[in-house]
């Protein structure tokens, strides 16, 4: 039996956005397993049937080169520089695994976006899940508690942060990609409702991140809202008559909502923003300062140039950054492991520690377990990503670009190399070195 084009990308697009929606779901793994194998295939035969496009020398195609070279470094590193071979070798036949499913599916996912443009729309409604039920967890959590949660109240109710700040950034840059677009061209009546889409969807992973909590959520989020004002504020100095006033608009709104999630988060949030340069400067200072040694909250951080302690949180995460830094440049070829490099490199190291978790920074995290090639290889890629994206046309490739311009800042914060979200990071770098490839030159009306 032969699976046309477009039912192969219906059911890749299909079970992507079903992915999605459970993703981050408590008690899903047989469901996310199951959606993973459907998409693989259905990427596999789109993968077959595209094989010509895939197999030439193209400059567009040379992100999706890299980042699949990354699976044969993992192969490299196993053989002849693992510091753990037990430990590597239960990862590639687990995590590593899942991941190559997973860039075969995102290959697919992005060769049927790039194809049919009707499709989009549902990957545009499907990126908004998590903030979505983030929100409506925390409404559901005040109904039956009977008042107005603070947000310290509610972490970690449904998910935790990580998942609400990860997914957000990837929400707010698909809007941010989207709005970019509309502004870039005639705004026609039609245009109106897109906008006011994307604009509700950052407000609500702006909310969402606020209700939870996350400061790594909060600053990746305003910081594309920000990147998204200076380029709206842009078109309006250009603009004319109607075009200038829709850009005053949406960005008069823009600030405000802006303004005021980002006072609530900083009122209701642990303490850390107004002293976070001097807390970052005692944190670096390890060989003074070792309360990063010990277990988080055992011990009173050490006093910043304030003459207070500094915030804990930014304390041990800026600490563990400088540390893991340090083994990167001893050990450039990296441990070995995903889940277990930076606790795995201090025992190899006979560093006395009791934090056996991760970094709190996935690309000091990923360079701990991959070394400097590894780290190089997707760094690059993104890249790369970048620089071919902004020379295309489409909001499907600027959805690329924005993506890996949230991802690069988002990596120094925020844990994107550990179990799932590291298979998701993968995910998406390869959907997005796929876009660049495909899309080209082609321009497309489709927005929603």
């Amino acid at each position: 039996m032969k699976f046309s084009n477009k039912l192969l990308s219906n059911i890749s697009v299909a079970s992507v956005c079903a992915l999605l929606w459970i993703w981050v779901l408590p008690g899903t793994i047989a469901l996310r397993h199951g959606l993973l194998g459907i998409g693989c295939i259905a990427g596999v035969l789109l993968i077959k049937e595209n094989w010509s496009k895939l197999s030439t020398a193209k400059l567009n195609f040379i992100p999706l080169y890299l980042i699949s070279s990354l699976f044969v470094w993992v192969g490299i590193h196993y053989l002849f520089f693992s510091l753990n071979p037990v430990l590597e070798l239960s990862e590639i036949k687990g995590l590593w695994v899942r991941s190559l499913a997973g860039c075969i599916m995102a290959i697919g996912f992005g060769i049927s976006l790039s194809q049919h443009a009707h499709l989009r729309k549902y990957f545009y409604i499907s990126i908004f899940a998590v903030p979505l039920i983030n929100t409506i967890t925390y409404f559901y959590d005040c109904y039956i508690t009977g008042s107005i949660l603070k947000p310290n109240d509610f972490v970690k109710f449904y998910f935790a942060k990580i998942e609400t700040a990860y997914f957000g950034g990837i929400a707010t840059a698909v809007a941010v990609a989207n709005l970019i677009f509309l502004f870039s061209g005639k705004i026609e009546k039609k245009s109106y409702s897109f906008m006011a889409y994307y604009f509700f969807g950052i407000a609500l992973v702006l909310f969402s991140a606020m209700v939870s909590s996350t400061k790594n959520g909060m600053a990746i989020s305003i910081a594309m809202c920000l990147l998204l004002s200076i380029i709206i504020a842009i078109r309006a100095f250009r603009g004319v008559g109607g075009i200038k006033k829709v850009a005053i608009t949406v960005l008069t709104f823009l600030m405000l909502m802006v303004a005021l999630i980002g006072y609530g988060h900083k009122s209701f949030a642990p303490k850390g923003w107004d002293t976070i340069f001097e807390d970052v400067k005692v944190a670096i200072d390890i060989d003074k300062h070792n309360q990063w040694q010990f277990r988080e909250g055992t011990v009173e951080a050490p006093l910043n140039s304030l003459g207070v302690p500094a915030a804990l949180n930014t304390y041990v995460r800026f600490a563990y950054i400088t540390i893991g830094t340090r083994l990167i440049a001893a050990h450039p070829f990296g441990y070995g492991s995903i889940n277990q490099s930076f606790n795995g490199m201090q025992n190899y190291e006979k560093i006395y520690h009791e934090h056996t978790g991760q970094v709190h920074s996935g690309w000091v995290d990923f360079g701990l377990g991959y070394g400097i090639p590894g780290l190089g290889l997707v760094i690059l890629t993104l890249l790369l990503i970048i620089f071919l994206g902004i020379r295309q046309q489409g909001e499907l490739a600027l959805v690329a670009v924005m993506y890996c311009l949230m991802l690069i800042p988002f990596g120094f914060i925020a844990e994107i190399s550990y179990k799932q979200y590291f298979e998701a990071t993968l995910f998406f770098i390869t959907f997005s070195s796929t876009v660049v490839a495909f899309v080209g030159a082609q321009k497309s009306d489709q927005k929603l």
